[in-house]
């Protein structure tokens, strides 16, 4: 930027006396939601130059700055056209339009209990998520957008506002998940997700009414090279809290035992969580939820068998109670695709060469399996245990003796 007798690019210059001259406009310039636009402008004259920026025509203010940085940008902004008029003592002068171009910015979505939307009772557990998801998410060729907060982990940059339905600001003591890491990288295939919670004896003292809970992520004071800087707020989280009824209904304890099944495994208590589905799946047996969460503790157990069984279970009942249904739902026919594979019986080629056995083994990657070997197909003994394999096959080279005759894999 220029004025009149002041230091321009590091050179001390002496402008002619006269009226206002522009010696560079401002120019078209894009940025995203959230994000702030800068423009600037060069001009020479006699001094004092005074400098008014305008937005669609209106001023925004009069100075001496020949640049201006717009407020954190909206959708809205979208199309919003800058000039800015230059003026002295002699004349004045209008600058040329520059347009803005807002383009879609992070999506910051906050959810409570896994929806955006919740009647919350006192006593249950209360987990917050905010997930930050890539503008460009459907799109290869995204550029990566780095995440930082401004001390420690990066969620220190996300704020989380809770109000009263007349607008007041509470103070609710979020738990956050134990992360530490500095960054998160936003592709098209990745984004960054951060949990809080509230125990059950904290909820169960939150007064009842309804509140709104608002996720802004800001790093406008973050210093680290090439992070994002900008403001964005998501979508406020509509939250009733209310009494537990005296009395709960089978879509209200399947609620409660997920949600308390999902607490237990956020602080790290995987037998708790078992023990949730387990009191609901004894309640109602045939509960499609239970059945489907189930599968899933079962999985991370490694009890493959029982998790497929449960999969099977709910597909069943899927079928009896929504017999209308085009097609059962996608995550438990994908379930229960994936562990079809684990659980079907591995399988095993040979030959042999030279007294010894070549034996090729077909499997589920990341599994543990053993094999074992007999001479008469009713006595096995272990050979080799606790082998694993990155890809779906492998190979073992045994000598052939008379105790070994035959061979098998199992799990």
């Amino acid at each position: 930027m220029c004025l009149a007798a002041v230091i321009c690019r590091g050179a001390s210059v002496h402008a002619a006396d006269g009226p206002p001259v522009i010696l560079q406009q401002p120019v078209n310039l894009s940025a995203r939601q959230g994000e702030s636009a800068q423009l600037s402008l060069e001009a020479d004259g006699s001094i004092p130059l005074t400098i008014t920026w305008l937005r669609n025509g209106l001023p925004l203010g009069i100075g001496s700055n020949t640049a201006f940085s717009t407020a954190p940008l909206r959708s809205g902004d979208d199309g919003t056209v800058f000039s800015a008029i230059v003026s002295n003592a002699l004349g004045m002068v209008t600058t040329s339009n520059a347009f803005l171009t807002v383009e879609p910015g992070i999506v910051v979505a906050a959810s409570v209990n896994r929806t955006a939307q919740l009647l919350l009772y006192r006593g249950w557990p209360l987990v917050l998520e905010v997930a930050l998801i890539h503008p460009d998410a459907f799109d290869s060729n995204a550029v990566p957008i780095l995440i930082s907060g401004t001390n420690g982990p990066w969620f220190n940059a996300l704020q989380i506002d809770v109000r009263d339905g007349q607008d007041q600001p509470q103070s609710w003591t979020f738990h956050p998940a134990p992360i530490t890491n500095e960054v998160v990288q936003l592709n098209s295939d990745s984004g960054g997700g951060m949990l809080w919670w509230l125990t059950p004896a904290e909820t169960a003292q939150l007064p009842t009414g309804t509140f709104a809970i608002t996720a802004t992520l800001n790093t406008t004071n973050v210093t680290r090279p090439g992070a994002w800087k900008g403001v964005l707020a998501g979508v406020p989280v509509s939250l009733s809290v209310t009494n537990e009824p005296a009395i709960l209904d089978r879509a209200q304890t399947e609620q409660k035992g997920r949600l308390f099944a999902d607490y237990a495994l956020l602080k790290g208590d995987r037998d708790q969580a078992q023990r949730e589905i387990d009191a609901l799946l004894t309640a109602y047996p045939t509960n499609i939820g239970g059945l489907t969460y189930n599968a899933y503790l079962k999985q991370a157990a490694g009890l493959f068998d029982d998790a497929f069984q449960n999969v099977q279970l709910a597909l069943d009942q899927v079928a009896v109670q929504s017999p209308d249904a085009p097609e059962p739902p996608s995550e438990l026919l994908l379930k229960e695709a994936e562990l079809e594979q684990i659980v079907a019986p591995p399988t095993l080629e040979h030959a042999v060469i030279n007294q010894q056995v070549v034996l090729g083994w077909s499997g589920y990657p990341g599994l543990n399996y053993r094999l074992e070997t007999s001479s008469d197909l009713s006595g096995w003994s272990v050979l080799i245990t606790n082998f694993t394999t990155v890809s779906n096959h492998y190979s073992f080279t045994v000598d052939l003796t008379r105790d070994r005759q035959f061979f098998r894999v199992a799990r």
